[in-house]
């Protein structure tokens, strides 16, 4: 089913309410136009009236003063009110009104012959003689008077509804705006206001470290979609999280480690001193023995090695940058994470005579712990292989470490340097170790950048320049 978002609700809001009131504001406009025309044509009615009153009045005077020019007169406003309610009858629309019409404009015709057939026979110097023919005129004239006036009371009347119709069309237009409001209120309290106030409540909830999603009933509409935003928002902080928690228990153990490490020196170096005089005293006197003594020092050695870097590695200083050559710092991260690696995972490292860089060996060395292991964590459980190379060009030492894991799609290509941003569950890994790696990088003006395929490995460049001898 089809579902609303907020602009497209306002938008049919908006039309629809311009539709209604469109709708009264013509019907008003309409209704003061008829009221308007009501008015005009009240006045002629009103002027109908009066012609009659004066043809009436002329008929008094015909029969009290015996003028033959009253005569005349009456006649002519007879013809003036004719010709006015000729013109009116266009204009009357009410069935009554045009009724009384007709019946008035027969009325004026039989006032006109009764009136035209008694003048011959007053004698307006001596005698007024009649037997019934005035009766008529007056009963004649009294008729025509009534229809005049049932004519105007109508219009009158219609006025009025008119009136009545404004005022009706003008409280339903305050209703419909009430309604219109009320709704409009609404909507926006329950659709913004509220959806507005859980954002600022689960913000503050995140200030204070409460990690709470929101409910999402319409993810089409806007307000829906910045609650999924900051859902999703909760839920990214509340890996980051637990990824800093991780890191933190890493850097106790990174302390814990450095301790033991330097622990470990002293037993280290009793068990290689002693080894050497045994060695001294029993020389020749057994091959195995032999044999075994140089076994037990060379990995004595080794171990002192191991932990030596371990205590490099750990100890937090500055900056330092200094002539040093790439394969040492290759040689001893590979040896640091030896420990870590599968037997059917092999290292080989490839670079080309002695590349001087100016690099900060503890910080170089980092980066290439954590390449190593990245590219260890994309092999397995299968087993592969691991080739660190180097040449020179223009100035510029290339490092490439490739693996033959099971690579990266392009989209997680694009944010594998972002800082807590890991394809691995929550607490299998921080999310950091390639980005301290670019880091890194950039912290000696170098750029790194990365290739892959899923399913054919992965590729990391390195672009670092040399120190000022370049190479020896």
């Amino acid at each position: 089913m089809f579902k609303l978002n907020i602009r497209q609700k306002i938008v049919i809001g908006i039309i629809i309410f311009s539709i209604c009131f469109g709708c009264i504001g013509i019907l008003s406009y309409s209704n003061t136009i008829h009221l308007e025309r009501e008015v005009l044509l009240v006045e002629r009615v009103d002027d109908l009236s009066n012609l009659i009153l004066e043809i009436r009045r002329t008929e008094k005077n015909l029969f009290l003063y015996h003028d033959p020019t009253v005569f005349s007169q009456g006649i002519e406003y007879i013809e003036q009110a004719e010709t006015l309610l000729q013109s009116l009858m266009e204009e009357f629309t009410q069935p009554e009104v045009r009724q009384h019409g007709s019946s008035l404009k027969n009325g004026l015709n039989h006032y006109r012959e009764l009136l035209v057939k008694i003048a011959p026979e007053v004698d307006f110097s001596k005698t007024y003689k009649l037997d019934s023919d005035p009766n008529l005129l007056r009963e004649s004239g009294q008729a025509i008077v009534e229809h005049s006036r049932a004519i105007a009371r109508f219009e009158r009347e219609n006025i009025l509804n008119i009136n009545r119709n404004l005022r009706t069309n003008l409280a339903i237009s305050i209703v419909a705006i009430a309604v219109v409001v009320s709704i409009l209120v609404m909507f926006v309290s329950s659709n913004i206001l509220r959806p507005l106030r859980l954002v600022q409540e689960a913000t503050k909830r995140i200030s204070l470290g409460t990690f709470v999603a929101l409910p999402i009933k319409n993810s089409h509409d806007e307000i829906q979609q910045v609650f999924v935003a900051l859902n999703s928002m909760v839920e990214q902080l509340s890996k980051r999280r637990l990824q800093l928690v991780q890191a933190q228990k890493l850097s106790s153990i990174g302390t814990l480690a450095s301790g033991i490490a330097h622990q470990l020196n002293n037993p280290l170096n009793n068990i290689s001193t002693s080894c050497q005089i045994l060695m001294e005293n029993k020389r020749e006197s057994d091959k195995l023995a032999d044999k075994m003594m140089h076994n037990i020092e060379q990995e004595t050695l080794r171990a002192r090695d191991i932990v030596k870097g371990l205590l490099e590695f750990s100890r937090e200083r500055e900056y330092s940058p200094a002539p040093t050559l790439l394969d040492a710092i290759v040689h001893s991260a590979v040896r640091l994470v030896s420990s870590q690696v599968p037997s059917d995972i092999s290292i080989k490292t490839d670079i080309s005579g002695k590349i001087l860089l100016q690099a900060d060996r503890q910080r170089l060395q980092e980066a290439f712990i954590n390449l190593i292991i990245n590219a260890v964590q994309a092999i397995e459980p299968e087993a592969g292989s691991i080739l660190i190379s180097a040449t020179i060009h223009n100035e510029n030492a290339l490092i490439t470490v490739k693996d033959s894991g099971t690579g990266i799609d392009t989209e997680t290509l694009e944010r594998i340097f972002d800082p807590f941003f890991s394809t691995k569950e929550v607490g299998q890994g921080t999310g950091l170790g390639l980005y301290i790696v670019y880091g890194i990088i950039e912290k000696h003006l170098g750029r790194i950048s990365a290739e892959s395929t899923p399913g054919r490995g992965t590729n990391f460049f390195i672009r670092l320049p040399l120190a000022t001898d370049g190479i020896i």
